[in-house]
Formats: C-alpha cells, structure tokens, sequence
C-alpha cells in the first residue's frame, strides 16, 4: 500500500513537469533587468509570482497531457508519462489539474490587475494551442513563444517596472528558435511515426525546420546586439559573445548531438552551463557596478 502511494505521488509530481519551471524564470528578467535586486520587497514579490505561474504552468501540462495522451503513446518517452502509462486516470488528472490552476490563478490576482490579466493570457494561449493552434504550421510555434513571453511581461508588471521592448523582442525569438530545435529533434528522432506523435509535423521537413532556426537565430542575435548598443551601458556589448556562442552551442547540441527533444537538456552540456553562468555573471557586474555611459547608437 506505502509502496502504491509513493508511486501515485511521484506520478502526480512528474505529471506537472517541475524539471519545465525553468521557463517560469523569465518572470526575474524584469527585476534583475530594472536594477531591483537590492529591493526585498519586490524579489519576494517576484518569487511569489514565480511560484503562482508554476501552478498555473502545471495546470497546463496536465491539460496537455490528456490532450495528447494517444500521440504521446507513439513517442518512446512520452508514452512512460503518467497519462499515457495508466498511472493517472483521465478524470484525475482532470481534477487535478482543475485545482492547481485555481491557485494559480487565485495567487495572481493577489499580486495585482495586471499580472491577473498575464495569468488569464497565458491560460488562453496555452488551451488555443492544445486544442487548436498546434495544428496551425507556424503558429504552433509563434504560440509557444507567445507563452514565453507573457512570462517576461507578468514578472515585469508584478514589480510595476517598464517594459522593454526589447524584453519581448528578445524572449519571443529566443523561444521561436528553441521551439523549431524541438520540431527539428521530433522529425530527425521519430521519423516517419513524427506525424503520429504530432501531427502538424507531417508539414515540416528537417530542411524547413533548419531554415527556420537559422532566420530565428540571425533576428535574435541582431536584436539582442541592437538592444545592448541602446542600453544605458555600453558595456553590456561585452555579453554579445555570450549570447552568441549559446545560440550556436544548442544548434550543435539539435544537430550534431540529437539533443533539442527538451530544451532543458542544455542545462546538462557543460559548456552550455558554463556560458550561462559567464553571461548571467557578466551582465549582473555591469548592470549593478559598472558605471552607466549612455547608448552607442542614439545618444
């Protein structure tokens, strides 16, 4: 009986896919980006909406779990998922499910009108895509990183900080590149059972998918360039060579390494994590304790 709990409460933890949270970081980007790591306050603030969007991004895996149970079947590790598996039944995990995005939700509107209306967009995005547009090529992935982004803007407006737009530039096309790695792992990994898994593969092609990864790859760098010729330090050009040996370093990892399955991954590359942490350390010394010398373009 101990031995049957345990297995029902590690499926019930797996089925909301906490190794994903990471995504809900982007909720710090404004509060790191604005200088307002010093104030107690507005990181608790943060951390609280971190913690509610992890509910309501929890709530969303269940949902998409039980939309996808029998594609996930035909997918080698998909189908261990607890849905698919047996090990959750289709009423509890809708029960479930139900009750995390309840206090999600319920948490977001504490923190204020704003972040509420993040919540509900990221709610509406995510069931327009389980039930529609990850049918829809090309808008299957501009949705996911519409996701990506209303994280960014909701960590922003908790902390009532101005919304760069290059913030959301930036985000969204950092998440289109990673969403086209994905399909570019699914269609090299799957094959011709690609389609079954996912059936709006059957309009990509490895080819198409490269190409696509490439143009996001190319916007995304000159954006990211552009944003720190404009920022208030001129500095953070010195992180450009960060930024763009990551993007390079995943793009070998899709590749050559057959990796991109789950972007996560990269947080198992050692030279990923490396530059990660170079990156997140240089921009933090130049954003807190360099002096500020104005925009190169424009000032």
């Amino acid at each position: 009986m101990a031995v049957r709990a345990a297995g029902k409460f590690s499926a019930y933890i797996e089925i909301i896919r906490p190794k994903q949270w990471y995504k809900n970081l982007l909720l710090f980007v404004g509060l790191v980006f604005s200088k307002s790591l010093g104030d107690l306050d507005l990181v608790l603030l943060a951390v609280f909406g971190f913690l509610a969007f992890c509910s309501i991004s929890g709530s969303v895996y269940v949902l998409n779990d039980i939309v996808d149970r029998e594609r996930d079947k035909a997918h080698p590790r998909k189908a261990l998922r607890p849905i698919p598996s047996g090990r959750i039944s289709v009423v509890q995990a809708s029960i479930y499910g139900a009750i995390l995005g309840a206090i999600g939700l319920a948490a977001s509107f504490m923190i204020g009108d704003l972040f509420i209306l993040c919540a509900l967009a990221y709610v509406a995005i995510a069931v327009s895509y389980s039930f529609y547009l990850k049918n829809i090529v090309i808008l299957d992935a501009l949705a996911v990183a519409a996701g990506f982004v209303v994280r960014a803007l909701a960590g922003a407006l908790a902390i009532d900080v101005p919304v760069s737009p290059w913030l959301v530039i930036c985000v969204f096309l950092l998440a289109v590149f990673l969403t086209f790695g994905k399909r570019r792992h699914e269609l090299a990994t799957l094959g011709e059972d690609a389609v079954n898994h996912r059936g709006i593969l059957r309009h990509y092609s490895v080819h198409m998918v490269e190409d696509m990864m490439a143009v996001s790859t190319s916007t995304l760098i000159m954006a990211y360039s552009m944003y720190t010729f404009l920022a208030t330090n001129q500095y953070m050009m010195l992180t450009i060579p960060f930024a763009i040996y990551g993007l390079l370093r995943y793009m070998f990892l899709v590749h050559v390494a057959g990796e991109g399955g789950e972007p996560e991954l990269i947080f198992k590359d050692v030279p990923t994590v490396v530059n990660l942490a170079l990156w997140l350390i240089t921009a933090f010394l130049i954003l807190y304790y360099a002096p500020d010398t104005g925009p190169v373009l424009g000032g």
